[in-house]
């Protein structure tokens, strides 16, 4: 039926070499974004380590390693 009213169908033209770079790259950084956003929502866990208390029994704060000068 359609070939008697005259339609033909579209001409597409072929996708070139950089229209697949293109789509598989966006493709690709979707995916990333995906895996990026799951390890937010599910951080890896961390293992527990307890502050020990110093032989005099006072409570010291464990070393973050963020201070310049520690000895002032």
């Amino acid at each position: 039926m359609a070939s008697e009213l005259g339609f033909s169908p579209p001409e597409v033209p072929e996708p070139t070499f950089l229209e697949h770079v293109l789509r598989y790259g966006l493709f690709l950084g979707a995916v990333f974004q995906l895996v990026c956003i799951l390890a937010i929502v599910f951080p890896a866990a961390k293992p527990h380590q307890p502050v020990r208390a110093s032989p005099l029994g006072a409570y010291r704060e464990p070393h973050t390693g963020h201070e310049l000068y520690p000895s002032c």
